[in-house]
C-alpha cells in the first residue's frame, strides 16, 4: 500500500509521533509492515487505551483505530481489558471500528480464536500489552503474554506480526574505564549475548525455538513466521 496511498493517516501520525517517545520508532515499523499487507487489516490487542491523551502509555488503541479506518474494506481492531474503567474510557476515545470487550485476555483470545476459525478471519497483527511490568521481576508479565500467544496461536500465520510492549533488549554490561568510550559495553563470551527482555522475554525464547523471526526490537519487540508451513 505505502505511505502515498495512506497519506491522511501518516499526516495525522506525524503530528502526534513526538509525544509517543520510546515507542515512536516501533509504531512506525508496525504501520510500515501493515502497509504491505492486503486488506482487511485485522488487529487484535490486549490491554486497551486507559487514559485519554496519555501518550506515555502509547495510546495504541487510538493509533490502531485511525490506521484501520484509513485502510477500510472491513479493517478492524479487537481489544480486551480486564478493567471496566479502562474499557469505558477507551470507548469514549475511539470509533465504532474498535470492538472493546471487558474480560480476561486469555479467556477472550481463546473464544476469539474459535470465532475467527469459523469465519476464516486472517489476523494481521497481535499486540500484547495487558499486564503491567515490574522491572524488578518481569516473569509474571512475560508468562502472561506467553499464555496470550498460546491462546491465539491457531489463528496466526507466518505473516501475522506479534508485538509485545515493554520488551527492550537486555544484556550483560560492564562499566568502561576509558574516558572517551561509552559508559558501558556489552560483555562477550562466555557471557550470553543480548536478548529480548521485559514482557516479551518468554515469547522470544519460544520464537527462537520455533523458527519464528525477530523483526525488530526497540522498546517494543516484534516477530513473525510463527506457524510457517
Amino acid at each position: 500500500m505505502g505511505k502515498n496511498k495512506n497519506k491522511e493517516f501518516y499526516e495525522w501520525f506525524e503530528k502526534l509521533a513526538p509525544k509517543i517517545g520510546d515507542r515512536e520508532v516501533s509504531f512506525r515499523k508496525i504501520f510500515n509492515y501493515l502497509d504491505d499487507k492486503a486488506t482487511p487489516i485485522i488487529i487484535v490487542e490486549t490491554g486497551c487505551l486507559r487514559e485519554i491523551d496519555n501518550f506515555t502509555d502509547g495510546q495504541s488503541t487510538l493509533l490502531f483505530d485511525k490506521y484501520t479506518i484509513s485502510r477500510g474494506n472491513g479493517s478492524k481492531v479487537y481489544t480486551v481489558d480486564i478493567d471496566p474503567k479502562a474499557t469505558k474510557v477507551c470507548k469514549e476515545a475511539v470509533s465504532d471500528n474498535v470492538e472493546i470487550i471487558t474480560d480476561s485476555s486469555v479467556r477472550y483470545l481463546t473464544q476469539l480464536s474459535k470465532n475467527f476459525l469459523k469465519t476464516k478471519t486472517k489476523v494481521s497483527m497481535c499486540y500484547f500489552d495487558s499486564f503491567d511490568v515490574d522491572w524488578r521481576y518481569v516473569h509474571p508479565a512475560a508468562a502472561h503474554h506467553l499464555k496470550e500467544l498460546t491462546s491465539i496461536i491457531r489463528i496466526i500465520d507466518e505473516e501475522t506480526l506479534i508485538v509485545v510492549d515493554d520488551s527492550p533488549t537486555t544484556g550483560n554490561l560492564t562499566q568502561t574505564v576509558e574516558k572517551n568510550s561509552p559508559a558501558w559495553k556489552i560483555l562477550s563470551s562466555p557471557s550470553p549475548p543480548p536478548t529480548v527482555g521485559g514482557k516479551g522475554s518468554l515469547i522470544h525464547e519460544y520464537a527462537m525455538l520455533s523458527s519464528a523471526k525477530l523483526i525488530f526490537s526497540h522498546y517494543q519487540t516484534a516477530w513473525n513466521n510463527f506457524n510457517k508451513t
